[in-house]
Order: C-alpha cells, then sequence, then structure tokens
C-alpha cells in the first residue's frame, strides 16, 4: 500500500548539467533507490527543449487548469521529432498504431518521459495525475510543482524528489527562484567529450539547428504559424537549413546534418560560466559537484557521496552494489576526433575549463563543493 499523498517533500533535489554529461545514467540508477523518486527529462520536455521556459515558469499565481495545460501540452519541436522517427532516446513513451498518442497526434510532455521512466503503465498514471491536479488550489508555479512532485512521491511510497533534465544548468536560475530551499548536484563532463557525444544526439543536434534558424530569421521558426512561415524570404533561410523548416522537415537531410564539435564545445563552455554563476549563489552545503568520469573510475565511491548528499537515510550498500554493477565507460572519446578538428574542440572548451578551476571544480573531490560560504 502506497502512503497518502503530501504536498512538499522535505527534501527536493535537481540533477543538472551540460548536458551529455552522464546525467540520463544518474537518473536511472536513482530509479533503482528505494527511497528516491528519479523525475527523468520533466523540464526539457515542459519547455521543448528549453525554447518555451516562461510560459512553463510563469510569473504570480496560476490555477490548476493552467498548471495542467503546461504538463500536458504538445509542443512543436519533440512532436516534430516523433513524427519523424528521430526522436532522442531519452523519449520512452511507446509511441504505436494502438497507443493513445501519436508521432501525429504529439506526446503530452509529461508523458514523453517523465511517467515512463516510473511506471509500466504511464497511461494510467498520466490519467490519475491530470485527476490528482485538477484539485490543486490557486499557487506559484513552484509551489505546484512541489505539490506535484510531493503527490508522486506519496503515490511510489518515496522520500526525496530528484528531477533530472538533460541540458537543465541552463535552468539553474528559474530553479533557485522557484526552487529556493532545494539543492542541486551538478554532473560534470569533460566539455570535450560532451561536445562529441552531442554531434550524435537527435535532440541535441536539433537544438543547434532551430537556434540556427532562430538567429538568421530572427525568430523561433518554430512558434510561427503557416501563414508566417510562407511568408519567409528564401533569403531569410540558408540554403543548409531550409529542409528543417516546420513545413518541410526532412528526416534524411536531418541525420546527414554534420554541425561540428566546436560548436558544442563553446556552448558547453558558455553554459558552464552561467550555470556556475549561478550556483555559487547556493550555500555550498546545498551543491554538490560530481564528475561524470569518477563515476566511472570509482563507481560505488561517486555514488555514496551522492547519496550522503541526499541525506544518511539515502545510504544504502544494496543500492550502491547494484549501482557498480550497471557503470559501464561510453565507447569513444574526443581524442579520436582528427587533429585540426581536435585542436579546435580543445581551443572551445577552454574556457568552460576555466571557470570550472575557478570555482574550485575539481576531479576527485571527497566532500561536497561549490556555491557560496
Amino acid at each position: 500500500m502506497t502512503r497518502q499523498p503530501i504536498e512538499r517533500p522535505a527534501d527536493a533535489v535537481f540533477v543538472t548539467g551540460t548536458g551529455r554529461c552522464g546525467s540520463t545514467l544518474v537518473s536511472h540508477l536513482l530509479r533503482d533507490h528505494p527511497r528516491v523518486l528519479s523525475l527523468s527529462e520533466l523540464f526539457n520536455h515542459l519547455t521543448d527543449m528549453y525554447r518555451l521556459t516562461a510560459s512553463v515558469f510563469p510569473e504570480g499565481r496560476c490555477g490548476a487548469g493552467q498548471f495542467w495545460e503546461i504538463l500536458s501540452s504538445r509542443h512543436p519541436v519533440n512532436r516534430m521529432l516523433s513524427r519523424h522517427g528521430v526522436a532522442p532516446k531519452e523519449v520512452l513513451y511507446p509511441v504505436s498504431e494502438t497507443s493513445r498518442y501519436t508521432g501525429a497526434t504529439g506526446v503530452p510532455a509529461v508523458l514523453l518521459t517523465t511517467l515512463p521512466h516510473l511506471t509500466d503503465d504511464p497511461e494510467a498514471l498520466y490519467d490519475e495525475m491530470a485527476t490528482a491536479v485538477a484539485g490543486f488550489p490557486e499557487a506559484t508555479a513552484g509551489e505546484h510543482y512541489a505539490r506535484l512532485f510531493g503527490w508522486l512521491c506519496g503515490r511510489f511510497d518515496k522520500d526525496v524528489w530528484v528531477e533530472r533534465s538533460g541540458g537543465s544548468l541552463i535552468l539553474a536560475s528559474q530553479y533557485l527562484r522557484h526552487f529556493p530551499e532545494a539543492r542541486f548536484v551538478h554532473i560534470v563532463r569533460d566539455g570535450r567529450d560532451v561536445a562529441v557525444s552531442m554531434t550524435r544526439h537527435h535532440g541535441f543536434r536539433m537544438a543547434a539547428i532551430v537556434m540556427g534558424l532562430g538567429l538568421a530569421v530572427g525568430r523561433d521558426v518554430y512558434s510561427l504559424g503557416p501563414g508566417e512561415l510562407d511568408a519567409l524570404s528564401p533569403e531569410q533561410v540558408p540554403d543548409d537549413l531550409r529542409s528543417f523548416l516546420p513545413d518541410r522537415f526532412d528526416a534524411e537531410a536531418f541525420r546527414a546534418y554534420a554541425i561540428p564539435p566546436s560548436l558544442f564545445g563553446a556552448y558547453w563552455s558558455d553554459e558552464m560560466e552561467r550555470g556556475l554563476a549561478a550556483l555559487s549563489a547556493v550555500p555550498r552545503d546545498r551543491v554538490l559537484h560530481l564528475w561524470y568520469e569518477d563515476i566511472l573510475d570509482r563507481p560505488a565511491e561517486s555514488l555514496g557521496l551522492l547519496a550522503e548528499f541526499l541525506g544518511p537515510r539515502y545510504v544504502d550498500d544494496d543500492w550502491l552494489r547494484r549501482c557498480e554493477a550497471r557503470v559501464a565507460a561510453p565507447a569513444s572519446a574526443w581524442t579520436d576526433l582528427p587533429p585540426d578538428e581536435r585542436d579546435r574542440l580543445d581551443q572551445a572548451c577552454r574556457k568552460g575549463f576555466d571557470v570550472l578551476s575557478a570555482h574550485g571544480v575539481a576531479r576527485g573531490a571527497r566532500r561536497p563543493v561549490g556555491g557560496a560560504a
């Protein structure tokens, strides 16, 4: 029997990072912990790859209907990728001819990954959640999310919720504003390996393409209606990006499109700079910087640090043994790149490494570091 749902669990934690940093692995390992509610990719999908942050964290107070609209929205970028069979592998909703939602209809944001990560019957949980949310009183966005996460903790008999969205370091300031008492686990990975991984990941490839289109056109093309798309002149859209407009998206062109690792290296550096500036305002005892490479090299020790950071009651030797057996090193590394490309990538990541050094974020840390004194 599960506990009665609670409004706000005592513990609230975000696992954050630049994306392709190993946070997905951490999400899966935490899902196996008997006392942890692992929430995966929620804010990534709610914001449609961080395009719609303002609508996901509205100002002031909002009612249950508006909050449910945020959770259940079917957004254009994720819908496009699903419809063309190029959704990121983190999307877990089982789209089929018999599923309630398809690539053509779009899948509600909370159903893409978050609920399938928790249960084998995500549609039933979705309906149950809709009923629960309908009874929420008017509240701020942060209060609504905390109440929802508390309800899920009660539903699954957990003590702490840990939300993890790939690339969510970009939301650090929003998290701090709406969850002022939250704690943060920052997963760090060598930016050069991050960048190479991003070149192969459909979500980050699409994010780069949407950004490129936006810079060229001066607007987010995935927010434009059909008439507005028709009004775009050929000169506004670069030839190499025309195949990715919403009304003519070409999946084969998308798969073949080459994005240099150095572009993602520069992105990693910029996000590291902004993210650590935000996290530096958090008290030291509420931030843990955890290197992915340390998790690979010393999984029991590194994940033990994570459990200790969550709190003494989360230290679980059986869980650590299970985790250790599931950790495996990725197959490729940035050093496999051709020399010229490797040098450009190394240069692009230099600023990010300098930022990490300036904040004292070093590999092999034995205790939480970072944040404000």
